[in-house]
């Protein structure tokens, strides 16, 4: 529904009908019956066809000029990648978190520095 927000009326509705169609794929409402298997029509402009790295291809897509707009907000809030599978998510996360600059750092506590400030009751039980 985000990808709606400062949208006109003509690309809501079209948002709309393809969030119904993928929701008619997850609920087994596209390609007649099945039993775990069905054959479903993907409309063309949303394929891949011509690409040996069609998961670089889609995040070129998607993100288009993303190194000169990682300190825009808007520009992460108005774009999403649907998948599959979790395995998917992961590969599309992995490759995306590899094209920022710089060195990812995790930093990570497993014990809470002692005080000496106690402000309340909450503070004197942790």
């Amino acid at each position: 529904m985000r990808l709606t927000v400062g949208k006109d009326p003509s690309e809501i509705q079209q948002t709309r009908l393809f969030a119904n169609w993928l929701l008619d794929i997850g609920e087994g409402n596209v390609g007649g019956s099945n039993d775990g298997d069905a054959v479903i029509h993907i409309p063309e402009d949303i394929l891949i066809t011509q690409s040996s790295d069609p998961i670089g291809l889609l995040i070129e897509f998607v993100y288009p000029s993303f190194l000169d707009s990682l300190n825009d907000p808007k520009y992460f809030e108005e774009r999403s990648i649907l998948a599959p599978k979790h395995e998917v998510v992961q590969e599309i996360n992995d490759r995306l978190l590899s094209m920022f600059p710089g060195e990812e750092e995790y930093l990570s506590s497993d014990s809470i520095c002692q005080t000496e400030f106690i402000h309340n009751q909450s503070d004197e039980s942790l």
